[in-house]
């Protein structure tokens, strides 16, 4: 049986109590990614300076929900409904990102890890839907976070199209209150909610970047196999030798 490819998940920070705090990812993701047969390792931010040592022992990257992402890294000051963001973090995941890119490691941003990679693209951010968005659909869904509750619609051109058997839609769980508002010139939109809200967005010049703005990760370890499918899409592609050549014409860069 050969190695398990080894994916790398950023985290957030939870605080309980005086007694219990420290860094968090929902136990969905390790689930997600041990289903699919990789082996999942937690990239807390407080070592962002071991940032390239920690990418160094991954074959894949997953930047992962949680907090809102500083307006500051799009050009913008924070609004009255702005929630609690980290920007240390931030800091810490974009770095990451770096890392990654230049090492051609694939990379799947999930909901906050989709809206970071954009702004780290270039691209900016809606603070708050319900208030900067006509007619908006519900993004913070009510039931539990398994369930898919909208639907979103596919581009037939796109990666994600044939992943998922070149369906025109399908529905995903939500659970964001901030979403694309100018996407990154690098990435391309392939799927959108009815209300116009971007859901997922492909790199233009790699297969192996791709950002969706649901929870996969929730989705799969509540047994759904298209989602599971688009894990085990994730660690094929990391299971690809990292010093092979990155094909030409990917020239990927992120703001700092």
């Amino acid at each position: 049986m050969g190695k398990k490819p080894i994916i790398g998940i950023t985290t957030g920070y939870v605080k309980k109590n005086d007694f219990v705090q420290g860094p968090y990812v929902h136990e969905d993701y390790l689930e997600a990614v041990t289903r699919a047969d990789a082996v999942p390792v937690l990239l807390p931010y407080q070592a962002e300076g071991a940032a390239e040592q920690l990418l160094g022992l991954c074959d894949g990257l997953i930047l992962s929900g949680g907090s809102d992402v500083d307006p500051r890294f799009y050009d913008e000051d924070p609004l009255p409904q702005i929630d609690w963001f980290n920007t240390e973090r931030d800091q810490f995941e974009m770095k990451l990102l770096r890392l990654a890119l230049a090492a051609d490691k694939p990379i799947l941003g999930i909901c906050r890890g989709f809206q970071l990679m954009n702004v780290a693209f270039g691209g900016s951010l809606i603070q708050d839907l319900q208030t900067q968005r006509e007619q908006a659909i519900q993004h913070v869904q009510r039931v539990p976070r398994v369930k898919a509750t909208h639907s979103v619609r596919l581009l037939p051109d796109s990666g994600l199209s044939r992943l998922f058997d070149r369906r025109e839609s399908f529905f995903v769980n939500s659970l964001h209150h901030q979403a694309i508002k100018t996407l990154a010139a690098e990435l391309k939109a392939v799927a959108f909610a009815g209300d116009g809200v971007i859901e997922a967005a492909e790199h233009r010049n790699s297969e192996r970047i791709l950002g969706v703005q649901w929870h996969p990760e929730s989705m799969t370890a509540g047994g759904d196999p298209l989602m599971l499918r688009l894990f085990r899409q994730f660690v094929r592609q990391c299971d690809r030798p990292v010093n092979e050549p990155v094909p030409s014409g990917s020239d990927q860069s992120i703001t700092e």
